[in-house]
């Protein structure tokens, strides 16, 4: 897309608490008539920025650190200014991955997967979704991994090391039912069975592949 004066220079508000990655956005906005009105790391940074800057968007990791996440902070700007277009940009294929208590987000708010973001126009895409600038496609959602709630808290303790004992006595079960709700997990993300020791591998496995590396962001 680069520089075109058919595409309206928008003013953007960037948050994200990893400096490569900061830099690296930032420089692909800059590319897609953005203005990165400012380049924060934390929440605290972001609400500030957003009063002292006129913005149109803000581009939001899920994953700010300790503290409120993404989802948080997106409520709490569109508090401060409700026409301000939000975008999700995360290595989580689904937000529930990173914690059970995510609210919803904002009304238009756009998810995107930082793995599925292959260009700079595709970023400025999103944006330009976020703001109404661009129609949606049908059916567009935030990304969802095909899981119920439990089945990704599961997955989450399994990720941290829980052994099933464990984990059935944080969730006042049986350790057969943790067993029957992990191979469950096991079918749907169409993981191949094996001993239990591999079995746990593979989970922790297909969780960070699904959280983007081990840690997301």
């Amino acid at each position: 897309m680069g520089h075109n004066e058919s595409v309206r220079r928008l003013r953007v508000l960037l948050v994200e608490d990893n400096d490569f990655t900061r830099s690296t956005v930032g420089a692909s906005l800059e590319a897609e008539n953005c203005v990165v009105a400012a380049a924060v790391s934390s929440a605290r940074e972001a609400m500030r920025s957003a009063q002292e800057h006129d913005i149109d968007c803000a581009v939001i990791d899920l994953h700010l650190g300790p503290g409120p996440s993404g989802i948080d902070l997106a409520h709490s700007l569109r508090k401060h200014d409700p026409d301000l277009g939000i975008v999700l940009l995360t290595s989580y294929q689904d937000p529930r991955l990173m914690s059970g208590h995510q609210r919803p987000l904002p009304p238009g708010a756009v998810y995107a997967v930082k793995n599925d973001v292959r260009s700079t126009s595709q970023l400025r895409q999103q944006i330009d979704m976020a703001v109404g600038d661009v129609p949606r496609p049908l059916g567009r959602a935030i990304g969802h991994v095909p899981l119920t709630d439990t089945q990704v808290e599961l997955l989450r303790m399994v990720a941290d090391g829980l052994t099933n004992a464990e984990i059935a006595r944080r969730r006042v079960t049986t350790e057969r039912a943790v067993a029957t709700g992990l191979a469950r997990i096991m079918r749907k993300l169409e993981i191949e069975p094996g001993d239990n020791e591999s079995r746990r591998v593979l989970l922790m496995q297909a969780y960070h592949s699904l959280v983007g590396g081990p840690g997301g962001n």
